[in-house]
């Protein structure tokens, strides 16, 4: 298990890092003057990766909220043809 947890944070840095190197190049095209640190690349890759994630986790729990709404609204659709005696 903790193999496995070490690569996962391995891949998630290597995601980052490649991200941030990204980031940086195209900061440093549309600002050619600028030369930016490099230990400021994996702070931009670890802050792209989270902020996509956090994207990705409000979707889904907006998913999450429509199927448990649908959920409700078919179960009291259920109880009414059963009270009403139609199903």
């Amino acid at each position: 298990m903790k193999g496995v947890f070490n690569e996962l944070l391995t891949f998630i840095y290597g995601i980052a890092h490649l991200i941030g190197t990204g980031v940086a190049k195209v900061i440093q095209f549309i600002f050619p003057d600028v030369e930016l640190p490099l230990n400021i690349i994996d702070a931009l890759g670890f802050l792209c990766v989270l902020t996509a994630f956090l994207i990705l986790v409000k979707a889904a729990k907006k998913i999450a909220w429509i199927i448990v709404i649908i959920g409700w609204i078919l179960i009291l659709i259920k109880i009414i043809m059963i009270i009403l005696s139609l199903g």
